[in-house]
């Protein structure tokens, strides 16, 4: 009953990594000095969080179920706007070749982790599934609203001296105590897999480039 929807679900997260060599990258990594693309790269991480989270919880049968449907009206409200953060991403970091980007790709571009299951630390996987449709809930993984006020933002002056940019201030997260505990799973998967202080933890599939079709149990941890 639930493969039809891991097919549709991961169809992102593994299956599409290619057997040919791996695009050439023109960008990697955090782009702080262009605030339109670093949001783009926080929701991408996100919606990369969410999906694995959501297609480990498939293999919970008491939960599974529940799953599927707050994942897929989550996601129909805002497929067309990862469709996009897919697409700018694709052209930012893999400029005239963007059209042969994928998932995996931008992935790989942003260092992000390929399992939730590092991400869990001490937190029980039927925890983080059972707090799931509380976080999908939250202000921060509604794309549309959040990737339409970024666009409505007035760029920062040009600074009139050369200087060394900054990384961009954490996002205000719920304490510790009130935070679903699928938040805190979704948080670590969409960092950067490689550690840097100089990367924040990642704030946020269309038809094309829903995340690869195999089960995310089957994937193994960077």
């Amino acid at each position: 009953m639930k493969r039809p929807f891991v097919l549709a679900l991961c169809v992102c997260l593994l299956a599409s990594a290619r057997a040919e060599e791996p695009l050439p990258l023109t960008h990697q990594g955090y782009a702080f000095d262009e605030p339109g693309i670093l949001i783009r790269q926080r929701l991408f991480g996100l919606a990369h969080g969410v999906s694995m989270l959501a297609a480990a919880c498939l293999d919970l049968p008491e939960q599974s179920l529940a799953i599927q449907n707050t994942y897929a009206a989550w996601h129909a409200k805002q497929a067309e706007t990862i469709a996009v953060l897919v697409r700018d991403l694709s052209a930012h970091h893999f400029g005239k070749r963007a059209a042969e980007a994928n998932w995996q790709d931008l992935m790989r571009a942003l260092k992000l982790k390929d399992s939730i299951v590092p991400s869990l630390g001490s937190v029980p996987l039927k925890e983080a599934c059972a707090t799931l449709a509380e976080a999908l809930t939250r202000p921060r993984y509604d794309f549309v609203a959040l990737l339409a006020e970024a666009d409505t933002l007035p760029a920062p002056p040009a600074p009139s001296t050369p200087q060394a940019a900054l990384p961009a201030p954490e996002p205000a997260l719920a304490p510790a105590a009130s935070m679903p505990a699928a938040e805190s799973a979704i948080d670590v998967t969409a960092a950067p897999a490689a550690e840097s202080a100089a990367v924040p933890v990642a704030v946020p599939p269309a038809p094309t480039f829903d995340p690869p079709a195999a089960t995310v149990t089957e994937t193994s941890p960077q």
